[in-house]
């Protein structure tokens, strides 16, 4: 299993000089240092994934909705738990704290963790 599981977790972006931003956190463990990021004045934030990675990004059209999205792809990945990290409330339906945040761990396997090969589905 990979040193750290995908966590989905209330998080601050911090540009230099700039003052802290709040908002959702989705943190990706760079496996064998397979992705690049960078800023440019043109394009904002680049993300680059070398030839030959695991971890592969794809933007399409969802079919049930129409609209656009990405997808974050990680080759022969097995979804094993998800763990819900929720702050106390009254009842289910209440919302907690204002200062308290739900927290998200994904945790997976890889072919390379459980050394079984990945399956490979043709192109329809």
């Amino acid at each position: 299993m990979p040193d750290e599981p995908i966590d989905i977790v209330p998080g601050v972006y911090t540009t230099p000089g700039e003052p802290e931003i709040m908002g959702l956190c989705i943190m990706i463990d760079n496996q064998n240092a397979q992705w690049e990021v960078s800023t440019t004045a043109q394009y904002g934030t680049v993300i680059r994934i070398k030839n030959g990675s695991k971890w592969n990004a794809q933007e399409y059209t969802d079919p049930n909705t129409g609209k656009r999205k990405l997808q974050i792809f990680r080759e022969g990945a097995k979804l094993n738990a998800l763990q819900l990290i929720q702050p106390e409330a009254d009842s289910p339906n209440d919302a907690a704290a204002e200062n308290e945040e739900s927290e998200l761990k994904i945790y997976y396997t890889t072919p390379e963790d459980g050394h079984t090969p990945p399956i490979i589905v043709p192109a329809r």
